[in-house]
């Protein structure tokens, strides 16, 4: 133990959800412990989740609602002034804006939040044994600003002596300089990786001005030691996660069970984002380099924490899979011989059908994929660095190993037009019927993102506060620039477009389909739109429309060359597969399969559409077509 170092406390508040334990204060926990650091890390959104009874507390931060907006009526701690002359507007944002539920609008309105609020509020002051510590830490991220606020301002009221440090996402590049002016009672801010800043402040504290990445003042000054400095995510011990299991007893047993039955270990894989260049996103301020851990040694993490903590089920942190190293990250985990079950981010275009079929045999049972979008038009505004084919991919190899796909259409964008939204509309007819819709997902312009800092490029005249953050902060603390989401007003009006009744109208179809299938309660009933082969030739089973449910039969070299579209292919890789074949009997074939509908053209790229399957159909009335195309 050093013998000049702070005692240091972490800690995470509502409104983080209670399935998935803080990684941040897990991290710190455990770099700073290896470093003879007294730290203690609360995971305070446990305790919320008991206050306000768990049914509540997830009601208020899942969609169609959000951990943003549930952390409003902590504002009457931070503003109080501002509370008093706004109570009814809060209370009017509750019972109005937020999405019902029948059964919990029974008992939880909004004075019960309220009042949940402020014994939860008062039980943090009594019982987190903050006085023993000198240094006193708050993780942001979203939803959590306002409550860490709130009891960073009370102890600060308290005891001036200890000293208040704020870091994660809502703290990095100008964002936490413009947070430091705003709130007088932060002492620190980290900008950035914060297990040397922390380390560093708590064993060398009278030389904190050196410290790389942190913010402090100098009179009225804001300092700020910008650096490049990343920490080597490979040499990190691995997380500490025996506070949580230690806060988690302390809950009611409604929580615990809840999180043993729903819980998840997080696994940092990454930092950063190695493409990092999309429009709507601002990882490009929050990580300025991308990392990733070895195969090897995210193995040994998860070894550790399963074998440690009894637990199978991972959630894995990272922007996306490995770039480079993911295959043998499957291979080893499926060689571990484990029941485990991961959850992900993925990118589309980076993994061909072989891959999934490996990730789901390795324990990867949920993706959540950046689809974003089936308008190539729409994708280039986003600047995606992938295709409509892609997309597509993606969610078919998933479909094919029965990975849930939980992805996004975001849309109003603020340049959006009716090219976008027609050509979504039409590419989906090709696959709505077999392949799962996606939640929609509405743009917030975030803070350093790439329309934050150029909104003209995006047809912005002005960017607006949300009105959300209009009701949660005075004016004049709005107008310091602290914001992390903003609305904005379109420069010129190019018209509206209905996503929500064609997303709906896509869940229908599934729906209708797979009950029909059901109903028939055999296997190959539920199947929808795939083929079986038979060496020398293949057979396609097309029920999309089921008032024309249709069988294609391929010769053997029209097989060979829809095979050779399992994955996305070029038409110039298609050539030199079949070099005996002329060009426009290749095209021919090719275009005959596009009009049917059984494969997709992008850009001189084919994928095929239906599904692999192995089991034999039952024989039902159809239409039997012979695709052969003649010389």
């Amino acid at each position: 133990m050093h013998t000049d170092s702070k005692n240091v406390l972490l800690i995470s508040m509502p409104f983080a959800g209670i399935a998935i334990p803080s990684i941040q204060l897990a991290v710190l926990e455990s770099y700073l412990k290896k470093r003879d650091i007294n730290i203690k890390t609360r995971h305070l959104y446990l305790k919320a989740a008991e206050f306000y009874r768990l049914n509540n507390y997830n009601f208020l931060i899942y969609p169609p609602n959000d951990s943003y907006t549930a952390q409003m009526v902590f504002s009457k701690y931070v503003f109080p002034e501002h509370w008093k002359k706004t109570e009814s507007k809060f209370r009017e944002y509750f019972n109005g804006n937020l999405s019902k539920n029948k059964e919990i609008e029974k008992q939880f309105t909004f004075d019960i939040y309220v009042q949940q609020t402020d014994k939860f509020f008062n039980w943090v002051l009594e019982n987190t044994g903050w006085k023993s510590y000198d240094i006193i830490g708050f993780t942001l991220n979203y939803g959590q600003l306002l409550p860490s606020l709130a009891i960073a301002k009370k102890i600060k009221e308290l005891s001036p002596d200890k000293k208040i440090i704020f870091g994660g996402s809502r703290t990095t590049d100008f964002l936490g300089v413009k947070m430091f002016e705003s709130f007088s009672y932060m002492d620190f801010i980290v900008s950035g990786d914060g297990e040397d800043a922390l380390y560093h402040l708590a064993s060398d504290y009278q030389n904190y001005e050196s410290i790389p990445l942190l913010m402090y003042r100098k009179g009225k000054e804001v300092i700020w030691n910008e650096s490049d400095a990343v920490v080597d995510i490979n040499s990190l011990p691995v997380p500490s996660y025996d506070s949580f299991y230690e806060e988690l007893k302390s809950t009611s047993t409604e929580v615990q069970q809840y999180y043993y039955y729903n819980g998840k270990l997080p696994v940092e894989i990454s930092r950063g984002c190695w493409w990092n260049r999309c429009s709507f996103c601002n990882l490009n301020i929050q990580h300025k380099k991308y990392r990733e851990k070895n195969a090897d040694r995210i193995i040994e993490e998860i070894q550790v924490l399963s074998n440690k903590y009894k637990i199978l089920d991972f959630q894995i942190i990272g922007n996306t899979l490995p770039k480079t190293n993911y295959r043998t990250l499957f291979e080893k985990l499926k060689q571990l011989g484990k029941d485990f079950t991961f959850v992900a981010e993925a990118r589309a275009g980076q993994l061909k059908s072989n891959d999934y079929t490996l990730m789901k045999e390795s324990g990867f049972t949920t993706i959540q994929t950046g689809i974003e979008s089936f308008s190539q038009h729409y994708l280039k505004k986003m600047n995606k660095g992938t295709r409509v084919i892609d997309n597509i991919a993606a969610l078919k190899f998933c479909k094919e190993n029965e990975i849930i796909n939980r992805y996004n259409l975001i849309i109003d964008y603020p340049n959006e037009e009716p090219v976008d939204f027609e050509e979504t509309k039409r590419n989906i007819q090709l696959f709505k019927q077999y392949l799962d819709p996606p939640q929609i997902c509405y743009l917030r312009i975030l803070f350093g993102s790439p329309i934050h800092r150029n909104p003209k490029q995006f047809n912005i005249q002005q960017l607006e506060y949300a009105p959300i953050d209009r009701l949660m902060y005075p004016q004049e603390f709005l107008e310091k620039g602290f914001n992390f989401v903003y609305g904005f007003k379109r420069k010129e009006a190019l018209g509206k477009h209905d996503w929500i009744q064609l997303v709906d109208e896509w869940k229908k179809e599934r729906e209708s389909l797979e009950i029909d299938g059901i109903k028939k309660q055999t296997m190959i009933d539920k199947l929808i739109f795939y083929f079986v082969d038979g060496g020398s030739f293949l057979k396609i089973y097309d029920k999309r429309n089921s008032e024309n449910i249709r069988i294609y039969v391929l010769d053997e070299l029209e097989r060979d060359i829809l095979l050779a579209c399992l994955d996305v292919i070029s038409n110039d890789e298609l050539q030199k597969l079949f070099p005996d074949i002329p060009d426009y009997k290749l095209g021919a074939i090719l275009d005959t399969f596009e009009q049917s509908g059984i494969i997709f053209h992008e850009d001189g790229c084919y994928l095929s559409l239906p599904l692999r399957c192995n089991i034999r159909p039952v024989d039902q009335p159809v239409k039997e077509e012979l695709l052969l195309v003649s010389d």
